[in-house]
């Protein structure tokens, strides 16, 4: 299908005059994508009352479809003072899992996975497919197709982010929300109700506090922090006001480190907003001059450790790259995936392929943008920053 065909459908499905569906399909704000018989265009910025990662999708039968983008939630930096003042009386608090958004939409009897950007991820959907297509059928039956689940992808077998977690060490989705019509969530009761009789998984719930129990919320990532948690969200059980999100500082330094390995690509974008979530907790918590001296030492290591050891791996002549394992149905949805990922800007390289009675299991390559910058600044001694 031509832009010229899709502007009048972009138009009514998002209620903009046609001469602006005409100019988004023609910008940077938009990507007309295709899977498997459908046609989809991706917002890549807020229009009105659509979000970031909105996708309109024209079906094969010619229905217009929206999945709408997932809402911004707002990260608190105290506790203390946002909790009483945003929250009307109830607290819901559940766990805040590191991994990736995913949104699903059954349209027309298929069960699709939209990543956060509004992209639909090859490997995502089958994977969602095989291990909950029954479970997802029952509870959009019960919801009805227009229905949007919102969830948590976590584990290793995962090409955006990878985190080991004991109750889902390689692939599994929590899900933390569902939207009945538009984006409109059901009170999180109902919606747990909802996904335990379906058979699929909710994020674990931690608690309900009073609005002025924050010191208990506290207490609860504390012991989050112990187990290398990433945090919470917190919600009112009815949806009243928006819910919130708070990191732990595990995950704050954790996450500099992590990005620090590939300091170009992740590292000066992950750096001020953790180290100001950081500098509010040692004010909250009140650290004394032994923490803060030990929490000080953390984050100078994460900082610079990993960028010293990815420096000397180019000056070594090695790659900088990401090596992870996925499990695919065929070599064909394999290509399928990588396919997908190199449209994207994302070229990935299979080192080795496994077939066995599980599907077909490979190694992927994920390469760097930090390893060409350094070798730069290896060649040349002169900054790309200053």
């Amino acid at each position: 299908m031509e832009q010229a065909d899709l502007a009048p459908l972009l138009a009514e499905a998002l209620g903009i005059p046609l001469e602006r569906a005409e100019r988004l399909l023609q910008g940077r704000s938009t990507r007309v994508l295709r899977y498997r018989g459908l046609t989809y265009v991706v917002l890549r910025r807020d229009l009105g009352p659509h979000y970031e990662g909105t996708a309109v999708v024209l079906t094969r039968s010619g229905a217009v479809r929206v999945v709408e983008g997932y809402p911004h939630i707002r990260r608190i930096l105290l506790l203390g003072t946002a909790v009483p003042r945003h929250f009307i009386d109830r607290v819901v608090v559940e766990e805040k899992m590191n991994g990736h958004n995913v949104r699903v939409a059954m349209i027309e009897g298929e069960v699709y996975a939209f990543t956060r950007g509004g992209y639909i991820c090859p490997y995502t959907t089958s994977r969602m497919r095989r291990t909950y297509g029954r479970a997802l059928e029952r509870l959009f039956d019960s919801l009805g197709e227009e229905a949007l689940v919102a969830g948590e992808v976590v584990g290793l077998e995962n090409p955006y982010t990878r985190y080991y977690y004991p109750e889902a060490p390689e692939w599994d989705y929590f899900v933390f929300d569902i939207f009945k019509r538009g984006l409109e969530p059901l009170p999180v009761a109902e919606r747990r109700g909802l996904v335990e009789e379906a058979g699929l998984r909710n994020v674990p719930q931690l608690g309900v506090f009073l609005k002025d129990d924050w010191r208990e919320i506290l207490e609860v990532t504390r012991s989050l922090e112990e187990l290398g948690r990433e945090g919470v969200v917190l919600k009112d059980p009815e949806y009243r006001v928006e819910p919130l999100k708070y990191t732990t500082s595990y995950t704050n330094v954790h996450d500099i480190e992590e990005g620090m390995k590939y300091p170009f690509d992740e590292g000066h974008t992950f750096i001020f907003p953790r180290l100001l979530r950081q500098i509010f907790k040692a004010l909250e918590e009140g650290w004394s001059e032994e923490r803060l001296r030990a929490e000080a030492e953390r984050l100078g290591r994460a900082l610079l450790e990993p960028a010293l050891e990815a420096v000397e791996a180019v000056r070594e002549g090695r790659q900088l790259a990401e090596e992870f394992y996925l499990t695919f149905t065929s070599v064909e949805e394999l290509e399928e995936f990588t396919a997908h990922a190199a449209s994207l800007g994302v070229p990935l390289t299979v080192l080795s392929i496994e077939v066995g009675g599980e599907g077909v299991r490979a190694l992927l390559l994920k390469h760097k943008r930090s390893d060409e910058e350094i070798r730069r600044i290896l060649k040349t001694g002169l900054s790309p920053l200053d």
